[in-house]
């Protein structure tokens, strides 16, 4: 699937603190998958990577490089998800799916809060700093447990 992205401004102003919170990985967001563990790392970085460069006013360009990262990243861990529920045969998968559906639709409305900047923005990354770290510590975990529990431990 390929992203395209409006690059569109929500930095603070040169005298103005950054005012958008990344997300902290910590190792007991682990689900006991080795691949999927590893994506989820490399998901929080690249959310972190993308708040990093807006609260240092990298240009538009940068900025919209990362998003697109980030969300052809959601793809290709969504896909390794999707892929490993349906291989074992997981119960809730539609469900799952839903909110994978629903996640990677609000990374693109990011952009359209980024023009509106402000209060909306800041709602827009706190919601999917938070939905990050939820998610897998709901949903997520429950995945790990079941494929776990049929031996799909490793990558």
């Amino acid at each position: 699937m390929t992203h395209s992205i409006q690059a569109r401004t929500m930095k603070p102003g040169a005298h103005e603190r950054p005012r958008w919170d990344g997300v902290t990985w910590q190792d007991s967001y682990g689900v006991g998958h080795g691949g999927i563990d590893a994506d989820h790392r490399r998901l929080f970085e690249l959310f972190n990577a993308f708040v990093d460069a807006v609260n240092e006013n990298r240009g538009d360009a940068e900025i919209e490089g990362v998003l697109v990262e980030l969300l052809a990243y959601c793809d290709t861990h969504f896909d390794r998800e999707e892929r490993l529920m349906r291989e074992y045969g997981y119960p809730d998968y539609a469900a799952h799916k839903a909110m994978h559906d629903s996640f990677v639709r609000q990374l693109h409305d990011v952009n359209n809060a980024l023009d509106a900047g402000g209060e909306q923005g800041a709602f827009v990354l706190g919601f999917l700093g938070k939905w990050l770290s939820g998610h897998i510590l709901g949903v997520d975990m429950k995945l790990g447990a079941w494929l776990g529990g049929r031996g799909a431990g490793a990558a």
